[in-house]
């Protein structure tokens, strides 16, 4: 342990000041016991956190031995090493982990195309326009872009996707597409008008 976690250590059992727990330890060599003397002594140990330190003596406590690793065991590959960490399973276990999340994040979460009026046309879980943008990708924006421009919106709705920072974003998209719809349209009805 070093100095520091014993100053920490000081403070939380004997609920005095970091400095008078540094000073303390320095006066006794950095001898935890010998400090805790010295600061009772001085009257500097608060009584209910003393007694709040021995409460939580008695209850059980992990203890996670610490592993000393050579300089050849360093240079070993992330799978290899996982294990040894404190986790026995390592790196499968953060893999599974992801996946859990990028499955509750596929399942409780919805997209919903509304029409200019609110009406509803789809209600879909998020993962068909995933698997839509996976396969056919420049398809799908183009489809996408397409149903922008005849007024189509699109909304997230669930634990993940439903924040309305996601929605603001897809309706100032579909607001953009409207304005270069109508900008379109003005440029052509504008030419149409000149060419009688």
């Amino acid at each position: 342990m070093d100095n520091y976690q014993k100053v920490e250590q000081l403070v939380n059992k004997a609920g005095c000041s970091y400095e008078d727990a540094k000073a303390a330890l320095e006066g006794c060599g950095w001898d935890m016991l010998d400090a805790v003397i010295s600061l009772e002594r001085e009257g500097k140990i608060i009584k209910e956190t003393a007694e709040k330190t021995a409460q939580k003596a008695e209850e059980p406590v992990e203890i996670i031995p610490e592993v000393a690793y050579s300089h050849d065991d360093r240079a070993d590959g992330y799978q290899e090493n996982a294990g040894r960490s404190g986790n026995a399973e390592g790196a499968p276990k953060c893999k599974f982990k992801l996946w859990q999340r990028i499955k509750s994040i596929l399942m409780n979460n919805r997209m919903v195309i509304l029409k200019s009026s609110g009406k509803t046309i789809a209600d879909l879980p998020i993962l068909i326009p995933v698997i839509a943008l996976i396969a056919f990708f420049w398809g799908t924006l183009i489809l996408a872009c397409v149903a922008m421009l005849f007024g189509c919106r699109f909304h997230f709705e669930g634990e993940d996707l439903g924040k309305t920072s996601i929605n603001n974003t897809m309706d100032k998209a579909t607001d953009y597409a409207e304005k270069v719809k109508n900008d379109l349209s003005g440029r052509v009805n504008d030419k149409h008008n000149t060419d009688n």
